[in-house]
């Protein structure tokens, strides 16, 4: 498994809908808990929802700090980004060099 998704049920299943697993948590520390589980699976990349991460910010960057691997994104969930974030098309953008 390469990717994985925790997000809200709409995010998951948009991406289940192209082949990424992912699962479904609805509060902050139900996404840290998933986000602690998935890191020791066979996982490259996690996307987790940038609302999911708000309060929970520290322990996300403590965690990213002290592994090479999963690579942990966040991403704007289906209501877009949040205040001072950089919307998924500006970071498709950033990251592949051009606009999709």
């Amino acid at each position: 498994m390469d990717f994985f998704v925790i997000g809200d049920q709409y995010m998951v299943l948009g991406f289940k809908l192209v082949g990424i697993a992912g699962e479904v948590a609805d509060s902050a520390g139900q996404a840290l808990a998933k986000l602690k589980e998935v890191i020791n699976k066979n996982v490259k990349i996690i996307l987790i929802s940038d609302r999911l991460t708000e309060s929970i910010q520290d322990e996300i960057e403590e965690i990213i700090v002290k592994m090479n691997f999963p690579l942990v994104i966040e991403i704007p969930d289906r209501q877009g980004a949040r205040e001072g974030k950089k919307s998924i098309q500006d970071i498709m953008k950033s990251s592949l060099g051009f606009n999709i």
